[in-house]
């Protein structure tokens, strides 16, 4: 995903209007997704904190951080493509979720902890969301409030902030 946004950096540079997620991927995120995984992998980390989960652990967590891949690149796609100049969603998955980079980055930590299998790298994505998370979020959608208004307020009562509204019922 830290490719992905390598990748759009020429789009990101151009671009004028609010990035959704232009707040979250700073230092907790980080270092609680790549720089703690990274370290986990060395010689010398502590054992202590591994965990024995089952065995199916380890392919669910793949398909997670794909689908997570795909959620976080469709969502930067969608953003940045022509569309987003001229209305405020573009479609595709803003469609149906108003935050798809909140929840592809939630998929990854959460596959994150299915394929480290350590207490503690493979809990410091959800850890470092867990912290940085609802400020982001509250911040962002009150500067679509401002910017939008009424034309948000609308969008929001169709869409689920996570996961598409009515999907949970």
């Amino acid at each position: 995903m830290v490719l992905t946004r390598f990748a759009y950096r020429p789009l990101l540079r151009r671009s004028s209007h609010l990035l959704v997620g232009q707040c979250i991927l700073r230092w907790p995120v980080l270092l609680g997704m790549v720089i703690l995984p990274l370290l986990a992998s060395f010689p010398g980390w502590p054992h202590r904190f591994s965990l024995a989960l089952p065995p199916l652990a380890g392919p669910v967590g793949c398909l997670m951080l794909a689908y997570a891949c795909w959620l976080f690149w469709r969502s930067q796609l969608d953003v940045l493509s022509g569309n987003a100049q001229r209305k405020p969603w573009p479609g595709g998955v803003y469609q149906r979720i108003r935050h798809p980079l909140y929840a592809a980055l939630w998929l990854a930590a959460l596959a994150q902890f299915l394929l480290v299998q350590d207490g503690l790298a493979g809990s410091g994505g959800v850890l470092a969301l867990l912290f940085s998370y609802g400020r982001s979020v509250r911040r962002e959608e009150g500067l679509l409030l401002q910017w939008l208004g009424d034309a948000y307020r609308q969008y929001m009562q169709h869409t689920g902030r996570l996961w598409p509204r009515g999907l949970a019922r």
